[in-house]
């Protein structure tokens, strides 16, 4: 590595995003391969947009992306290329692998690549551990900082951060370099790639990296994974100034708001009729009877 370019990798994650449940088979959990798409993790986006907001204010900068396992987001992947990263290491993987086990992988390739500066996302949005950065800085034995906003490159070799503490309060730390940050959502909206560089990245070469050797057994095992409930319906609270009946009555009902109906009794034609009469009188659709006239 050539030492007056200073190299910074950026983890970046492929997940497997669930937006939709249409499915009937309550077995699948209500799934189909419809209701989710594949992408890069946010978290690890916004780490990528301030190591490219770095490399804007240097001239010395080379920004490494660095993905483990199977390629399931290339598009994705490419588009972050767009973005400003000079290049592109898969490591080859296809066991599902726990925090313990992809920090040793990605260790190994980040002392092979070279690095000044490791980020990760804080988290990702499929496990939610948040345990990758932390065990990447105890593997490589470089100072740690979490959840970071913003960074600065000082002259003196340090890196300055800020990050979020508790009832809005900012703090600022600064910490020697090489160090590894974890990066939280922030007010730094991600950039958007222009047409000429993501036709310039369709055929950049993914680099690939293999350690057969060095995969670990996990430390920790996943029996099931499933998507969350749906949300509860939100209860408006109850009016104050009503007795404590009509409160519990109303928390019982979920509102206070009376549901209006109709039920359709009678043969299928007479039915039909009626639904047709009710989309006439609220509007969907437009009267005939003028017409007839």
């Amino acid at each position: 590595m050539d030492n007056k370019t200073m190299r910074i990798i950026v983890c970046v994650k492929q997940i497997r995003l669930i937006y939709a449940r249409t499915g009937m088979d309550p077995e699948q959990y209500f799934l189909t391969g419809e209701d989710s798409i594949y992408r890069v993790n946010p978290y690890d986006e916004a780490a990528l947009e301030l190591a490219l907001q770095v490399k804007e204010r240097r001239d010395d900068v080379e920004i490494i992306l660095l993905t483990l396992g199977p390629i399931i987001a290339e598009t994705e992947l490419r588009r972050c290329l767009a973005l400003g990263a000079d290049d592109i290491y898969r490591i080859e993987m296809e066991e599902e692998l726990d925090s313990w086990s992809k920090s040793k992988l990605l260790v190994r390739a980040t002392k092979d690549i070279g690095a000044d500066l490791v980020l990760c996302g804080k988290e990702s949005l499929d496990k939610q551990n948040g345990q990758v950065g932390a065990l990447m800085a105890h593997r490589l034995d470089m100072p740690f900082l979490s959840a970071i906003l913003d960074l600065t490159i000082q002259d003196n070799g340090t890196v300055e951060t800020r990050r979020a503490a508790d009832r809005g309060v900012r703090e600022v730390i600064e910490c020697p370099l090489p160090a590894v940050l974890t990066v939280d959502l922030g007010s730094h909206e991600p950039r958007l790639p222009i047409y000429e560089d993501k036709k310039r990245t369709r055929s950049m070469e993914i680099k690939r990296l293999s350690y057969p050797d060095e995969i670990p057994g996990n430390k920790t095992m996943s029996n099931r994974v499933f998507p969350p409930r749906p949300r509860p319906k939100k209860t408006p609270a109850p009016d104050s100034k009503s007795g404590a009946f009509y409160r519990v009555e109303q928390l019982l009902a979920g509102s206070s708001i009376q549901k209006k109906g109709i039920i359709l009794d009678g043969n299928p034609e007479s039915q039909a009729q009626g639904i047709i009469s009710f989309l006439e009188e609220h509007g969907f659709i437009e009267s005939n009877k003028g017409q007839k006239k």
